[in-house]
């Protein structure tokens, strides 16, 4: 894609959602981006000379959605986990299709995997990369991410996954370390730019707590800007209370990205929030594989920085408009249920979860200066939301349009420091259907691999680690 940087935009006469607590909502008004930066927000703004204007009435104008929580690389395997729990997906994708990526199925999963996500308005995500089989495999992680033009943290997974041709698997991080530290000099030198990046362990939950806190010394010794974790999975926790025991070893802190986390205690959540962690709920997952309740909201009323996730898009659509609805709408229906009696009123609102989707997860990131508002200074990430579909005709309520009404494909604009990467609702220099059959293909020779995975053998050892362990 040609990401290189046009003449100043102006998009003039769009509803704003700014997410800004001092602008608010603006309908009818204008946002000048200048370079890679929102110059000014407000009503008829006169844009310099020369400045591409563009037609914003019928669209509703947001900041970037922000996914804090995705493994990019599964894009070739959608589906495939569509009746999955936790366990399944244990024990055939990570002890089974990890085994048959190449580097060049790593590469094309993450460039269509980020694609897929600017297609759907997200301008920054959390890449959970744990699909580094090998160096190259690293580097293809990398390239996929920056030739899609998107934001975000590319987060080295120490976790190492079987080797073909017998699927057996050395748990220990090995060479994955040494070669955290070279990816790090040659591909993030600087930690200032669009993508940098983190580390996410060896499952934190499955680890000697001395290992993980050598891990967690490991991201912090490299620069790592974030460390992202699965912890505390519901049904699947252990009950050691292992936030508890980060907490006691000052391990936690701002750099800490926790995911899921539905078995998380309220003393648990008040250590994470007095340590600046951040937590990413992905509700589609932890209500399908038997997580329980997400924890979104609990940790939000904590006073943890909250934001949401995809997680797993061998299983769904990876845009933010499905998660902020089943988020609402489980969070409703969970507070119903425990509620003495009918509900005359609703205690959460839509705009708390488009809140997760922008500023909540740019605090997550620790980038809340950068992204998440349409506040005059920061990056221009943008979307412009289309409301002349059948689906969005009319609007009474622009927040209610867009967490329950739109789609991905209302969103007709979107923009990432400044750059458009899609416009008149398609991608920007996008060869899809091209890429569609690089995939196609990609996805069949996986397939065949794992047609070869000894689940007979794997299902044992994962049921004895994960379902002895439930409580």
């Amino acid at each position: 894609m040609d990401h290189a940087h046009g003449r100043n935009t102006l998009i003039r006469g769009g509803h704003l959602l700014t997410m800004d607590p001092v602008l608010g909502d603006l309908n009818g008004a204008d946002v000048l981006i200048e370079g890679d930066t929102i110059r000014a927000v407000g009503p008829a703004l006169e844009p310099p000379d020369g400045t591409e204007v563009i037609d914003a009435r019928h669209t509703i104008v947001t900041p970037g959605f922000v996914d804090t929580h995705r493994h990019v690389w599964q894009t070739q395997l959608r589906t495939i986990a569509t009746n999955w729990t936790l366990f399944d997906y244990t024990c055939r994708m990570r002890f089974g299709y990890s085994a048959c990526y190449e580097p060049e199925d790593v590469h094309l999963g993450n460039l269509v995997g980020a694609l897929e996500a600017l297609h759907a308005g997200i301008t920054t995500i959390v890449d959970h990369c744990h699909i580094i089989n090998s160096p190259a495999h690293a580097d293809a992680a990398v390239r996929g991410l920056r030739e899609s033009g998107i934001a975000g943290v590319f987060c080295y997974g120490i976790f190492p996954n079987p080797t073909l041709p017998d699927f057996t698997i050395d748990f220990e991080p090995g060479w994955r370390l040494d070669d955290a530290r070279r990816v790090r000099a040659e591909h993030f030198a600087e930690n200032n730019a669009l993508l940098t990046m983190g580390v996410a362990p060896t499952e934190v939950t499955a680890r000697p707590f001395d290992a993980v806190c050598r891990e967690f010394a490991f991201a912090r010794e490299i620069g790592a800007t974030r460390i992202s974790c699965h912890v505390a999975m519901g049904r699947y926790d252990r009950g050691d209370r292992l936030v508890e025991r980060l907490a006691e070893a000052q391990q936690l802190g701002p750099d800490v990205l926790l995911v899921h986390g539905a078995a998380l205690t309220d003393h648990e959540l008040a250590l994470v929030a007095a340590s600046g962690a951040g937590i990413s709920g992905t509700p589609e997952t932890e209500l399908q594989m038997g997580m329980g309740r997400p924890v979104t909201f609990r940790a939000r009323d904590a006073g943890v920085r909250t934001g949401l996730g995809i997680d797993i898009v061998s299983n769904y659509a990876g845009d933010m408009f499905a998660q902020m609805r089943l988020q609402l709408q489980a969070e409703r229906g969970f507070r119903h249920a425990s509620a003495s009696g009918a509900p005359r009123v609703l205690d959460v609102a839509a705009r708390e979860v488009l809140e997760l989707a922008t500023i909540g997860g740019a605090q997550v990131l620790g980038l809340e200066d950068r992204i998440g508002s349409l506040t005059p200074g920061k990056r221009a990430d943008l979307v412009l939301t289309r409301c002349d579909a059948i689906n969005m005709v009319p609007v009474h309520d622009p927040v209610g349009a867009l967490v329950l009404n739109a789609t991905t494909h209302d969103v007709d604009t979107v923009f990432v420091a400044g750059r458009a990467v899609k416009r008149n609702g398609a991608l920007v220099d996008c060869d899809w259907p091209a890429l569609a059959e690089r995939l196609r293909a990609s996805s069949a020779r996986i397939t065949a691999g794992f047609a070869q995975a000894p689940l007979d053998q794997i299902e044992p050892l994962i049921a004895n680690a994960m379902l002895n362990a439930e409580h």
